[in-house]
């Protein structure tokens, strides 16, 4: 009966052991995931839990599967680093789902990085490493939040990216000067330019220009004007 009550007793820590490393995992996945699904990311609040879970999962089979079989008497390999290796290298591909390209735009990058902290935060709870769970959260939040503030608020001039622009402009002859002293005026860089009299009366301008405006930024400097008579405004892709 002892025997039975202290086998019981073992079991009742063991598995209160696994719990606490998995609600761990939980919880840190999920102040990551919060964050995440704040900032609109398509990897929100559940894909975060699932990374963190799932890895910690694993890093609790490869320390305590493998050994209990073999406590059992059927034969393995205790090699706790071999799980840990393929969950490295499996994280990269749901990480590489997150990423997309729209033109000469690359989003997702830094939502594919935070699942891939994830899956470590979740191996150190699998690990019982609670200290270097929590660290590790509150540094990828800091990373998240906090320096991407500082990049809006004093990098951002810095990091505005050059766009290669098309633009196209009718107007009439009377009203050439205007429009030349405007684009002289609000853009530097022009690499391409192309004039053209069509219908007697209508001047027909294309240009490429290289810009930190944005498109709606340009579209504004030239709505003011009206002498005007149709404009196209294009990104050009590289």
């Amino acid at each position: 009966m002892l025997k039975i009550t202290e086998c019981i007793m073992q079991n009742t820590d063991f598995y209160a052991l696994i719990a606490a490393r998995l609600i761990s995992a939980i919880i840190f996945a999920s102040m990551l995931g919060i964050e995440r699904e704040l900032t609109g990311k398509v990897a929100g609040l559940r894909t975060h839990i699932l990374v963190c879970a799932g890895a910690c999962v694993f890093t609790l089979l490869s320390i305590y599967g493998f050994k209990m079989h073999i406590t059992e008497g059927i034969s393995g390999v205790n090699d706790p680093a071999r799980i840990g290796a393929q969950i490295i290298t499996g994280i990269g591909f749901i990480g590489a789902g997150t990423i997309m390209r729209t033109g000469s735009n690359i989003l997702g990058i830094t939502t594919a990085a935070t699942l891939w902290m994830a899956a470590a935060i979740g191996m150190a709870c699998g690990c019982g490493m609670y200290a270097i769970g929590l660290f590790a959260t509150l540094l990828t939040l800091f990373v998240l939040i906090l320096i991407r503030q500082f990049e809006k608020k004093f990098l951002s001039d810095f990091l505005k990216k050059y766009r290669n622009v098309k633009i196209s402009i009718s107007c009439s002859l009377d009203n050439i000067d205007n429009i030349t002293k405007m684009i002289e005026e609000h853009f530097s860089n022009i690499t391409k330019i192309e004039r053209r009299i069509a219908n007697d009366n209508e001047y027909l301008l294309k240009l490429n220009v290289t810009t930190r405006k944005n498109l709606r930024t340009i579209n504004d400097i030239f709505k003011a004007c009206h002498a005007i008579n149709k404009i196209d405004i294009q990104e050009v892709y590289e």
